[in-house]
């Protein structure tokens, strides 16, 4: 992704992390193989068209996905002329990775087990119990089998469709060959490093780092480990040999190969390795502030909105019945665990943030949350024009990797009447968008700046990029301005009450896509409405 970051436009798993498991389009979703569009809710329905067709506009985009498992067949169908490029790791690679971060349970990928263990209940998917049975195996085992599945189920898929492949192991040993795929389908590809990023730069928390650059193939894990996975992965490929056909079968072996490849070496002992999460720093932020930053009548809020005030949004909402997701579709802020990231938590008792982080810039928000926090608090989203006047000649305080993570908005060395981290630590949400969008696509907005895990040059921090309304990911977070045009706060009350008339209306057939867009854009903008 980051070889692509300069010349395609770029989604990082939507369907995994952005739907929850209500919409049938979410790989955790049991909803049975059959299900149509025209059984979803106007917002599941209006989620979907955007993903569509926003990816037919702006430029080449590439999709990342990973772990598709069931929804395998649904998502490949949404664009069926598009190339496919398959990525494979050796189920012992991945176990060792696990290992090393304590991901199996960090990501609580026992449950993901237990729930892929059930679809296969269901009566179309029952030929594939044998390779998850439901008999609580142990970590590496269970990991392995939903490798395989993932895998067979791929190469099922992908029968009747041309694609390329590119194993792990193979772009860790000679990279040049193996990204060739990669580089027949976007020449520029050739451009292998995004300004910006600095190969093997020391970093804090390093689980989602993608700058370290490997020369060999090694294996943290104990013999028996080794054994356990290999056998595993044995039984699985002979099972796929049965369920497939015998090219299908024949794809799923060479993308489950790669083990011979590896050395072994011990794993750490226990305790010696330094924590993957950094510790949270409770440095009390500066009291929100307007203040002037730029040559204009602009006020700059002086800290980025924080996970707190997010999460005051969230439960002020609830409590006016707006519930945040909706058939599976997420209006104001994405759902995720914290060890994938997610600072803010949706429980019976109400909305909550992981301890310590309160004062940490609040990501995983759409631009929909984005601008209704502002329309509470009396303020707006900046311009792109104007984000390129607040950062220009700026260095970033906190990216490329250099933590792993945000920090803090209070930036040391800043005080209550500066603009904290102009460049750094997020990307944020702009108010305005290209604005060339034809009727049948989706309206955008734009993103500006970088981000603790992307690259801080100026090329990078100016690049015009726009996302969907209904977009979010962890790097992306919110800041605000005011003006002459911005007035008192809205009650939150008339700010659920519009939502909900938004998505009611998502089910009229005679407005397109664009306009049902630009009526939640209308009333999240315009406070004297």
């Amino acid at each position: 992704m980051d070889a692509l970051r300069h010349a395609t436009i770029q989604h990082n798993e939507p369907l995994r992390q952005q739907l929850g498991p209500e919409h049938p389009y979410s790989p955790l979703s049991p909803a049975p193989s059959d299900h149509t569009i025209a059984l979803l809710s106007p917002i599941a329905v209006h989620w979907l068209k955007a993903f569509v067709r926003g990816k037919h506009q702006g430029g080449p985009h590439v999709i990342k996905e990973t772990n598709l498992y069931f929804t395998t067949d649904r998502f490949l169908g949404l664009f069926p002329e598009s190339p496919v490029l398959v990525l494979s790791r050796s189920p012992l690679g991945v176990a060792s990775s696990f290992s090393r971060g304590d991901l199996w349970r960090r990501w609580r990928y026992g449950d993901i087990y237990r729930r892929i263990a059930a679809m296969t209940h269901d009566p179309a998917r029952n030929q594939w119990a044998r390779l998850v049975p439901d008999d609580s195996p142990v970590a590496p085992v269970a990991l392995t089998r939903l490798i395989a599945l993932n895998t067979g189920l791929l190469a099922e898929a992908l029968s009747e469709r041309e694609h390329g492949h590119i194993s792990y192991e193979s772009a860790v040993l000679d990279r040049d060959a193996a990204m060739s795929p990669v580089v027949r389908l976007v020449p520029e590809a050739r451009r292998t490093v995004s300004p910006g990023f600095e190969a093997n730069q020391p970093v804090v928390d390093g689980t989602f780092a993608t700058n370290r650059t490997k020369h060999e193939l090694v294996v943290g894990l104990s013999p028996d480990e080794v054994e356990l996975v290999n056998a595993e992965t044995e039984r699985n490929a002979a099972l796929l040999r049965d369920l497939l056909t015998p090219s299908a079968a024949d794809r799923a072996t060479r993308w489950l190969a790669g083990a011979d490849r590896y050395r072994r070496d011990d794993p750490p002992t226990r305790g010696s390795r330094s924590p993957r999460t950094p510790v949270p720093l409770l440095t009390s932020p500066p009291s929100p502030a307007y203040v002037a930053a730029t040559p204009d009548e602009l006020r700059w809020r002086n800290v980025l909105v924080t996970n707190a005030e997010m999460c005051g949004l969230l439960n002020g909402l609830t409590a006016a019945e707006l519930d945040n997701t909706t058939a599976g579709v997420h209006l104001l802020a994405i759902v995720m665990p914290h060890e994938r990231g997610g600072r803010l938590h949706s429980a019976k008792e109400g909305w909550r943030v992981s301890p310590g982080f309160e004062h940490h810039p609040a990501y995983w928000v759409t631009w929909i949350g984005a601008a209704a926090y502002a329309l509470s608090v009396g303020a707006r989203l900046p311009t792109r024009e104007e984000m390129d006047i607040l950062t220009e000649g700026v260095q970033a305080s906190n990216a490329a990797y250099s933590v792993g993570d945000v920090t803090p908005v209070a930036e040391p060395g800043s005080g209550a009447d500066a603009v904290h981290h102009r460049v750094g630590n997020l990307q944020v949400w702009c108010a305005n968008g290209p604005g060339s969008e034809p009727s049948w696509a989706p309206v955008t907005r734009y993103l500006h700046g970088a981000a603790w895990n992307t690259p801080s040059s100026r090329e990078e921090v100016s690049r015009s990029r726009s996302r969907h309304l209904l977009g979010a990911s962890r790097g992306v977070g919110v800041r605000l301005v005011r003006d002459r045009t911005t007035g008192p706060g809205l009650p939150l009350e008339e700010i659920a009450d519009r939502l909900r008339r938004w998505m009611e209306g998502l089910g009229r057939t005679d407005r397109c896509l664009s306009e049902h867009d630009q009526r939640v854009i209308s009333v999240l903008s315009q406070p004297d409405r």
